[in-house]
């Protein structure tokens, strides 16, 4: 029977880009990495699929274009830009008015630090590159923003780029827009602003202002593409796959904490919301396997319980050792790198031939 394989990589900024970096090292050495049809991919891990996908074709130099990216960081070209002759004009001129037909005048800011991350991802990461035509042609990537505006999911693909409320975006989107936009996390990096035009389910045409942030507000797991059953008359990401492949950068069970004041009790508030969604979508990965929705998954969990390994490592990278490690974009101290990028490579190594083992035949 014909194999359908759909890739997930979750947020978690260069904790989830290090991680998944492992764990797609141990899909090529079981040479299952060219057989992916689709990438679903958020944040850190929209970071990691855009460098794979566009970037080199060779796999070794894929990997070393990762790895010095993380060890190496973008915080600092971030701050250099912002606080660079032209970019504190930029800032400070940033608002832009816009008219809309037949509505108030709005107004959209159009520099901003994840304006300078996109720039530098466009610029240096992926110079030449254009979303619908990646390095490894015949994948379908597919990469996911938030539109605070609506609440939206904005998914943009080398297939086609849309949002759910409004539909097929007609303007050209950069890679770095789409990148920094996935990344771009509340506390950390402002929302993209944009208006672009849109062409409805009818055929019409519609001019509208979305304002793009971390995709992991709408589906951190990246899953919701990989649905099994989605239809092509109400999405314009529909993916038939037969198995999935999870790469879950989350942190695990919350450890307990006691917040009694207003700011600690709002924060530990979202913290629990965050997690009962992630729960929610590994949930949902299971039904679809237990209802033969899918022939088969695999979910490499970084912050999993490691005694439920179904086959105990030796060498195994614990959990506590990694998942508080943080989800900024900062250089990453080369001990912190290898441990998360190892404990990815060992998770897939040991899942992949229990739950899977018709995909290594």
């Amino acid at each position: 029977m014909n194999v359908r394989i759909g890739l997930a990589l979750s947020g978690g900024g260069s904790r989830a880009a290090a991680f998944h970096l492992g764990c797609l090292r141990a899909l090529h050495d079981f040479n299952l990495l060219d057989r992916v049809e689709v990438v679903s991919a958020i944040s850190g891990g929209a970071l990691l699929a855009a460098t794979w996908a566009y970037g080199p074709p060779q796999f070794t130099d894929f990997d070393a274009l990762a790895t010095d990216l993380l060890r190496r960081g973008v915080q600092r070209q971030l701050i250099a830009r912002a606080l660079s002759p032209v970019g504190l004009v930029r800032g400070a001129t940033s608002t832009a008015r816009v008219i809309l037909p037949g509505r108030r005048d709005s107004k959209i800011r159009t520099w901003n630090r994840t304006e300078a991350f996109a720039r530098y991802l466009d610029e240096i990461l992926f110079p030449n590159a254009r979303l619908d035509r990646p390095t490894r042609p015949g994948r379908a990537v597919v990469l996911t923003a938030t539109d605070l505006r609506t609440g939206a999911a904005v998914r943009f693909g080398s297939k086609v780029s849309s949002c759910s409320r409004y539909g097929p975006i007609t303007d050209t989107v950069t890679l770095g827009t789409a990148v920094a936009s996935s990344a771009a996390y509340p506390l950390l990096l402002p929302a993209v602003e944009r208006r672009w035009t849109f062409t409805t389910r009818d055929g019409a045409s519609r001019t509208e202002t979305v304002m793009l942030s971390d995709g992991g507000i709408f589906d951190n797991l990246g899953l919701s593409v990989l649905q099994p059953g989605r239809s092509a008359a109400h999405t314009d990401h529909a993916y038939d796959v037969t198995h999935v492949i999870s790469c879950d950068a989350g942190r695990g069970p919350l450890a307990s904490r006691t917040r009694r004041f207003l700011i600690g009790r709002n924060a530990r508030a979202f913290e629990i919301v965050h997690a009962q969604a992630q729960n929610h979508g590994r949930g949902r990965l299971h039904e679809w396997g237990a209802s033969g929705a899918l022939r088969g998954f695999v979910m490499a969990y970084l912050g999993q319980q490691d005694a439920r390994l179904p086959v105990p490592v030796s060498d195994l990278v614990p959990a506590e050792a990694v998942a508080h490690y943080p989800t900024n974009f900062a250089s990453m101290p080369s001990a912190d790198f290898k441990a998360l990028a190892t404990r990815g490579e060992q998770l897939v190594r040991v899942l992949l031939p229990h739950y899977c083992p018709d995909l290594l035949r």
